[in-house]
């Protein structure tokens, strides 16, 4: 991958949150040591149960979250400690559209409130410009008529409306980069795939890049270009959508992958562990250990790398040639 179409670079994300102790001040990672890389015009999906660290890696990402350790580079530049102008000048790169729509918009300001705002402060419009703007964002998210809808609050709306005004407000600023965390995951089935379409349209009319967040293995297909695997702040799989869909070398991802309706993986769910990861700081071995069909004694002593398994397919798994054979 050439440094010109790298977008987002991640190298040795970590992430530590305190939690009460005793006496001594104690830690957990949820997101341990993560490299990852975005294209420009590209979509990486980032797959795990709730729990997982995607969440808390893309609030990285748009600096909503400071880094613990590691570092996080857009653009060419270092963002870890950026703030006061420099942040506000970054919020024009890098968006986040939030999981609940509702919940990320305020209840008092009108449609049109929420987009002349951020196309105020950031793109400098004005009066007829700033109207015209404001038309052109929601026809481009196909929240019509747009006479009627501009002057409505977000409680009129319908949730896919919402979240349609939600996926405006962030285009406001006109970014390069969304973090899209689980955008459909509230909304009726029915709609998601409109969410979904208009997400794909923006990312091919604008030449936007996403970190898509879910637990939608079906979805990541659909949308992402290349899947990421997380479990226990670690990845553990990482390939183009239709290798991993196809090829799951990792025991996590087949155990994601059995739980997708319309799955062709054959495992028995009924006895599956749901033991939560290890988080606490200075862990050892892999974070699945407790759940995984093949772990050996080296599995709780050792993290395994993640590793080339075949072209362009990464996998962090002692055992990833049996899961192969048994595929």
């Amino acid at each position: 991958m050439s440094q010109s179409s790298t977008l987002v670079k991640v190298e040795d994300l970590v992430i530590k949150f305190p939690v009460r102790g005793n006496k001594e001040s104690k830690f957990i990672t949820p997101v341990d040591k993560v490299n990852l890389e975005i294209k420009k015009g590209e979509v990486l999906a980032l797959v795990g149960e709730s729990g997982s660290g995607k969440t808390t890696i893309g609030r990285a990402l748009v600096r909503l979250l400071k880094p613990t350790e590691g570092q996080v580079t857009v653009q060419g530049k270092k963002i870890n400690d950026i703030k006061g102008r420099d942040l506000k000048n970054y919020r024009q790169v890098a968006q986040m559209i939030f999981q609940d729509p509702f919940g990320s918009l305020n209840p008092v300001r009108s449609i049109e409130g929420h987009l002349k705002f951020p196309l105020r402060k950031h793109q400098g419009y004005k009066g007829k410009a700033l109207d015209q703007k404001v038309t052109e964002l929601l026809l481009q998210v196909g929240l019509t008529p747009v006479a009627e809808i501009r002057k409505k609050h977000p409680h009129e709306l319908s949730g896919g409306q919402r979240q349609r005004l939600a996926i405006a407000r962030a285009l406001a600023v006109n970014p390069k980069f969304i973090v899209a965390d689980e955008p459909t995951s509230m909304l009726d089935v029915s709609i998601r795939a409109g969410i979904l379409q208009l997400m794909n349209d923006l990312k091919r009319d604008l030449g936007l890049s996403y970190l898509y967040i879910t637990h939608d293995l079906a979805s990541a297909r659909y949308f992402g270009d290349r899947i990421m695997v997380l479990y226990g702040g670690k990845v553990m799989e990482i390939a183009e959508s239709k290798e991993l869909i196809k090829r799951p070398l990792n025991p996590y991802t087949r155990l994601l992958l059995a739980a997708t309706p319309g799955s062709d993986t054959q495992i028995d769910l009924t006895d599956a562990n749901n033991e939560a990861p290890d988080l606490s700081e200075g862990r050892k071995g892999c974070p699945f250990v407790n759940r995984c069909p093949l772990a050996t004694a080296v599995c709780r002593e050792t993290m395994p790398e993640l590793k080339q398994a075949v072209d362009q397919h990464f996998v962090a798994c002692h055992h990833y040639e049996e899961v192969d054979t048994v595929h």
